[in-house]
């Protein structure tokens, strides 16, 4: 992150290359008046996750040098083929999801490559927040991840991590392979994954959630003098179940983010273009609905739904 090759109390503008093309992700480097941690926050590695991107740029132009112990690197917008195809989920150049090729490949295909750079800079962070929420198609409550593995000492920072950010629903998993946060615990990186705003809408509320998370993160962790505010208590989840797509066709759901299902429920149905219906959809779980599939249309494979539950 070459943090240490600005002055004391700036900020600068920069980029992040990555290897093998001329892909160039935009950065924002902060470094504090005095000497401390750095953190690094990622934006849009789903490109569709427009709340979580706003919420980085906002975030990198508003935050004071002088008011900083430490420093702070911003990623803007880490999947721009993503963002400017309007892809949701993968990267369109190889159809793969970068959230699941972490820690990446220097010589891999492009979501590999641009995986590799990020977690190569992430190295040198003390701490790691990467803002997500629901992509094009995806209906979410707020909701943070953070990895079961890295030792006990990285799994109880990115909890209370977790916890400052200040969102009522909190996921202990490693269910997703190849993710930031599972990366970042597996290098000895407290991280959380955090969720909010959906259908690829640029949602104020949800900026403001991401906002005020940062915000908390930073009082939090020591980077600002100020004390963080009590935050309401979380509710901690650690059994994750995904449910995808068993017939390509059309989805007809009947539940809604954020309502609490029982195994067995009906969560919804595939039909085919004749309306036959092709398939019934239930509930593999007790929990908590953290998101649904809005779409329509719907491939074999695809998530159509995930619970959570403790």
């Amino acid at each position: 992150m070459n943090v240490a090759d600005i002055d004391r109390g700036t900020k600068c503008r920069d980029i992040l290359t990555v290897p093998g093309t001329d892909i160039v992700l935009p950065i924002t480097r902060i470094c504090g008046n005095l000497p401390g941690q750095t953190l690094l926050v990622t934006g849009g590695v789903h490109g569709g996750e427009y709340p979580g991107i706003e919420a980085a740029i906002r975030f990198a132009a508003g935050l004071d040098a002088e008011r900083l112990r430490g420093a702070v690197v911003v990623v803007h917008l880490s999947n721009p083929l993503a963002f400017f195809a309007k892809s949701q989920y993968v990267v369109p150049q190889d159809g793969k999801n970068l959230n699941r090729v972490f820690p990446g490949k220097a010589t891999g295909t492009m979501a590999e490559r641009i995986a590799y750079a990020i977690a190569t800079m992430a190295q040198e962070a003390d701490y790691w927040v990467d803002l997500h929420g629901g992509d094009l198609h995806e209906a979410l409550v707020p909701f943070a991840i953070y990895s079961d593995q890295g030792g006990s000492e990285v799994v109880e920072q990115a909890r209370a991590m977790a916890e400052a950010y200040g969102i009522p629903y909190i996921l202990e998993s490693s269910a997703i392979g190849g993710g930031t946060y599972t990366s970042a615990a597996r290098m000895g990186i407290p991280a959380i994954l955090t969720e909010a705003g959906q259908v690829g809408q640029l949602d104020e509320e949800a900026v403001q959630i991401h906002l005020d998370g940062l915000e908390n993160i930073l009082r939090a962790l020591g980077f600002v003098p100020e004390a963080l505010a009590a935050q309401a208590p979380s509710q901690i989840f650690r059994q994750f179940m995904w449910t995808n797509a068993p017939e390509t066709g059309l989805f007809y759901r009947a539940i809604t983010a954020g309502q609490w299902i029982k195994k067995g429920d009906k969560a919804g149905q595939i039909c085919n273009p004749y309306g036959d219906k092709v398939a019934e959809i239930q509930a593999s779980q007790d929990g908590v609905v953290l998101f649904v599939a809005t779409s329509l249309a719907i491939n074999q494979g695809d998530p159509l739904f995930a619970v959570a539950a403790p």
